[in-house]
C-alpha cells in the first residue's frame, strides 16, 4: 500500500468515526439544529389571537422536544390573507391563522358567515364538530393542499360608523362599509342596502381615518385592540354574523414531518383552539366598557329585524353553494 493510499484510508476512517460520534452526540443531547417554521397572521401583537398563537407555538416546541420552533409574523408581515393562504398551498409558509378567505377557495365554508344563521356560539360549535364539517375539512385538504388544524372563536361581528349611530337598517342605506374581500360579505352588505367596499385588514384603519369608507364591521376585540376608537365614533351591536378564524397548515409541510412530529402539530392545534375559546368568554362586557372610556357611543340593542329579513336573500343565494340539505340540517340542529 502506498503512502497516498494509506493516507486516504486513514482519513476516510477518521471521517466515518467522527460522523458516527456526531450522530450519537445529537441523539444523546437532542437535535443538532431545530427546524424553524413560519406562522403568519393579520393582527397586531396586542390582539388576543396573537397571544393564543404564541401558546400554540410553545405547544409545538414542547411536543416535539424542541425539534420544531415557530417564528410568528403578525400584522400581515408576510402578506394579506389571500397571499398567506396561497403561500400555504405552495409550502412557502408552514402555518397561519387565516380569516374567512378560505371560503373563496372552498366555498362551502361560506356557511359560517351566513348572516343571522347561528342562534349562538353553541349552535356554531355543534356544526363545526359535526360529520359534515369533518368531511369538509378533508375535502379542503384534498382540493387546496391546506389542512385546517382548528377553529379560533370570534365574538359576533358588529358595525362601527364614523359619523352617525345605527339603530336600524334604515340608518345604513347608501353608506360605504368596509368588508373583507370575500364573496359572502359582499353579497350580505349589498342585501343590507349599502355599498360594500372591499379592503384588507391592513387597510381599514386608514380607510376610516380618511373617510374612504363610512363604516366597518368586525368583532368587538378588533374594534378595541386595533384602536378603531381613534378613527370612528359609533358602534352598533348588530351581531349580524358569528364567524371563525382558521388555524391552518401547509400539507407540504406536514407531509415532510415524521409521523410523531406531525401528530404533535395536529394535537397542538386542537389544544390552541380550546385556549383561544377561553379567552373569548366575558370579553364583550369588558371591552364595551373600555370602548366607552375611549369616547365611543354604543347602540347595544339596535332593531335588527330589517337586517334579519334581508339576510334571507343571502341564505337563498348560497343554497346552491352550500347545499339546501345542509342549510336545513343546520337550522334544525
Amino acid at each position: 500500500m502506498t503512502y497516498r493510499t494509506r493516507l486516504f484510508a486513514t482519513t476516510a476512517a477518521f471521517a466515518a468515526t467522527a460522523f458516527m460520534a456526531a450522530g450519537l452526540f445529537a441523539t444523546a443531547t437532542g437535535p443538532a439544529q431545530a427546524r424553524e417554521v413560519k406562522l403568519a397572521h393579520l393582527a397586531p401583537v396586542d390582539d388576543p389571537r396573537h397571544e393564543s398563537l404564541e401558546q400554540f407555538a410553545k405547544l409545538i416546541e414542547e411536543r416535539t422536544n424542541g425539534e420544531i420552533t415557530v417564528k410568528i409574523f403578525p400584522k400581515s408581515q408576510l402578506g394579506k390573507d389571500r397571499e398567506v393562504f396561497e403561500q400555504l398551498q405552495g409550502g412557502l409558509t408552514e402555518l397561519a391563522l387565516n380569516g374567512e378567505i378560505i371560503s373563496n377557495f372552498y366555498p362551502k365554508w361560506s356557511i359560517i358567515n351566513m348572516p343571522y344563521l347561528w342562534r349562538d356560539q353553541d349552535h356554531l360549535r355543534a356544526f363545526l364538530s359535526s360529520d359534515i364539517a369533518k368531511k369538509w375539512q378533508e375535502e379542503t385538504l384534498t382540493e387546496t393542499g391546506v389542512q385546517i388544524l382548528g377553529f379560533f372563536e370570534r365574538n359576533p361581528r358588529i358595525l362601527t360608523t364614523r359619523d352617525k349611530p345605527v339603530r336600524s337598517i334604515d340608518d345604513i342605506q347608501g353608506l360605504k362599509v368596509r368588508v373583507p374581500r370575500i364573496d359572502v360579505y359582499m353579497d350580505t352588505w349589498r342585501a343590507f342596502g349599502v355599498q360594500p367596499t372591499p379592503m384588507s385588514a391592513a387597510e381599514f384603519f386608514m380607510g376610516l381615518k380618511l373617510g374612504t369608507v363610512d363604516g366597518m364591521e368586525n368583532p368587538i376585540e378588533v374594534m378595541y385592540h386595533w384602536k378603531i376608537y381613534e378613527v370612528s365614533k359609533y358602534i352598533s351591536f348588530t351581531n349580524h354574523m358569528l364567524t371563525r378564524l382558521f388555524l391552518t397548515a401547509s400539507n407540504k409541510f406536514l407531509e415532510s414531518l415524521p409521523a410523531e412530529q406531525r401528530d404533535a402539530v395536529l394535537a397542538a392545534g386542537k389544544e390552541a383552539e380550546q385556549i383561544h375559546a377561553a379567552k373569548m368568554e366575558k370579553m364583550i362586557e369588558d371591552l364595551s366598557g373600555k370602548l366607552k372610556e375611549q369616547g365611543m357611543e354604543i347602540v347595544e340593542n339596535p332593531d335588527v329585524s330589517g337586517f334579519q329579513e334581508k339576510a334571507k336573500q343571502v341564505h337563498e343565494k348560497y343554497k346552491g353553494v352550500i347545499g339546501a340539505d345542509v342549510l336545513e340540517t343546520v337550522q334544525k340542529m
